[in-house]
């Protein structure tokens, strides 16, 4: 009964942790939202036919960032780290990795043509200034949360 009681705890413990990484990234997708609509200044006409084609650009690089590269990543760190693998796995690695570059480059450009058709020129400028200044405002809010955490376990 003990054990049945510990593994039930356990599995709701981490039930309720993919819960609440599902709910930040929902918070983090709104965000990301109200502030490159802000930024563009996109009119609701615009945003409705920006969003689609933006989403499904986030989704390609999503899943080459999150899925693919992060399983080369698992795959070294499996195979005993860098320092483990041989110069041919190294460069075999260097490939995917630039390939994924390659990718990612090609769906950036893809998104700016598709978008040529929706908003203007100098607005696909803006989103482009806006997902950086996003990404460096999001690593700010990071370390400053890393920073205070690290003050509340060394008060001194």
């Amino acid at each position: 009964m003990k054990k049945i009681f510990i593994t039930l705890l356990i599995i709701m413990f981490g039930l309720s942790n993919l819960i609440a990484q599902g709910e930040r990234r929902e918070k983090l997708k709104a965000y990301k939202t109200a502030f490159i609509t802000e930024k563009l200044e996109l009119t609701p006409a615009e945003a409705e036919k920006f969003w689609p084609v933006y989403n499904n650009y986030e989704k390609k690089v999503h899943q080459l960032k999150f899925e693919t590269i992060r399983n080369e990543h698992k795959k070294i760190r499996d195979e005993g780290g860098i320092d483990a693998l041989t110069d041919t796995e190294a460069n075999t690695m260097l490939k995917k990795l630039v390939k994924n570059e390659e990718v990612l480059a090609v769906a950036k450009t893809e998104l700016f043509e598709d978008l040529k058709n929706i908003i203007s020129p100098k607005k696909i400028l803006k989103l482009y200034r806006a997902e950086h200044e996003f990404n460096r405002k999001l690593l700010s809010e990071f370390r400053k949360k890393q920073m205070m955490q690290m003050r509340s376990k060394n008060p001194n």
